[in-house]
């Protein structure tokens, strides 16, 4: 039923336990998972290549992508121990509505995301990531609450 599975990590203290959650879901169903983290696009650095002698022109830019790169393989590492066949990526753009791009470029039969509890003010500000997903997702969507 679920053969691929979109887990969107962010790097927050509930990334351990949705990683597990696809973890579990991928083992009962023999499943591959793509692990990925979005990049907003201010941060986002135009060519994702290493380029020897390179000049680094926005180092937050850079620290963002670094720390995404991270949190992307922290998960393949945990995914690989548990024998889960996974792949990770780093995806670019409006947190949701590139989650909802990625999991239908990849045919995903499940995403599998978390939710933090953002005040009233946060969700006016940033809006909800996992909301925006389930309200576009073309797959069902496994939301995460606890850990948070």
């Amino acid at each position: 039923m679920f053969d691929v599975i979109l887990l969107a990590v962010d790097g927050s203290k509930q990334s351990a336990v949705v990683v597990d959650l696809a973890r579990q879901l991928a083992s009962s169903h023999q499943a591959t998972v793509y692990v990925t983290c979005c990049i907003d696009e201010s941060y986002a650095l135009e060519d994702n290549g290493d380029i020897p002698g390179e000049i680094i022109d926005y180092p937050p830019a850079e620290e963002e992508q670094n720390t995404a790169r991270a949190v992307v393989g922290n998960a393949l590492k945990t995914l690989e121990l548990a024998g889960v066949k996974a792949k990770g990526n780093l995806i670019v753009g409006d947190a949701g509505e590139a989650l909802v791009c990625e999991a239908k470029r990849i045919h995903a039969s499940v995403i599998v995301i978390g939710h933090r509890q953002l005040t009233a003010f946060g969700r006016i500000m940033k809006g909800s990531v996992s909301a925006d997903v389930i309200a576009h997702a073309p797959c069902p969507v496994l939301v995460e609450v606890r850990g948070n």
